[in-house]
Order: structure tokens, then C-alpha cells, then sequence
């Protein structure tokens, strides 16, 4: 077992240390550490075997918190939540009943916490939000 131990020092030395600063990082701007990320810095610093994998995910994991790629998401947010805001405030000009609005809002809540939090969005949560647009649009249009 010690011989992994020291395996994985020798091999993963650049995984380790930039693990270490992204769990210190998040511990710093979240008060917690993802799971995931802590979960592939205890196996590479208790001598399990690194599997491809494994190995595939720690680099995405670095990779996704690299000052570039936060940099861009940074951008994309700031273009995107203001455009959120503005949807989830059109809701309540609308003539829906208090529950289709009630649920409405709270669908565009948990996206905003999503992007606030994971400073991503996908495909299909995208165009959800672009038909609820349409709709709300439409909605408003109608009863002016």
C-alpha cells in the first residue's frame, strides 16, 4: 500500500497540488469543498490506484476551475442574469392563475441558483427559458 502512496505522489504531483488549491478555494468563497473534488484528492493521497477515469475526471476537474475557464463563465454570467431577472419579473405581469405564476417563479428561481451556483446552464434548461419568454410575451401582448 505504501508503495501507491508514493506511486501517486510521484505520478499525480501536479493533480495533487492544484486539488489542494481548488478545495482551499472553495472552502474560501463557499465555506465547503464539492465532494467529488475532495473524493479524488483522498484517493490520490491514500494510494488507491488512479484509473484512467479517474485520471480523465481530475484533469476536467482542473480544468473546469482553471482561471480561463472561471474567467469565461464569469462573462457569461454576467450576459445571462440580468436576462433571467428580467424573465422571472415579467412572470408577475402576467394574467396566469397564482399557482401556474407561483410555479412559474419557482422554476426560475431554481434556474438562476443554478447559474449562479454552477455558472452554467444547459442546452434544454436554455430553451426552456426562451419558450417561457415566448409565452410570457405573448401572455402580456394580449392583455394590454
Amino acid at each position: 500500500m505504501n508503495k501507491w502512496i508514493e506511486y501517486n505522489k510521484k505520478e499525480f504531483g501536479y493533480q495533487l497540488t492544484e486539488l489542494k488549491k481548488i478545495i482551499t478555494h472553495q472552502v474560501k468563497d463557499g465555506g465547503k469543498a464539492d465532494t467529488f473534488t475532495s473524493d479524488m484528492l483522498v484517493a490520490i493521497v491514500s494510494g488507491r490506484r488512479i484509473t484512467e477515469k479517474m485520471q480523465g475526471a481530475i484533469d476536467n476537474i482542473i480544468k473546469r476551475n482553471s482561471p480561463e475557464e472561471t474567467f469565461k463563465r464569469d462573462e457569461w454570467l454576467a450576459g445571462v442574469l440580468p436576462k433571467l431577472l428580467m424573465v422571472e419579473n415579467m412572470i408577475k405581469d402576467t394574467d396566469w392563475s397564482d399557482g401556474y405564476k407561483g410555479g412559474s417563479i419557482h422554476f426560475m428561481e431554481s434556474i438562476i441558483k443554478q447559474a449562479k451556483n454552477r455558472k452554467t446552464l444547459s442546452k434544454k434548461q436554455m430553451e426552456a427559458i426562451s419558450k417561457m419568454y415566448v409565452r410570457i410575451k405573448k401572455n402580456i401582448e394580449k392583455n394590454k
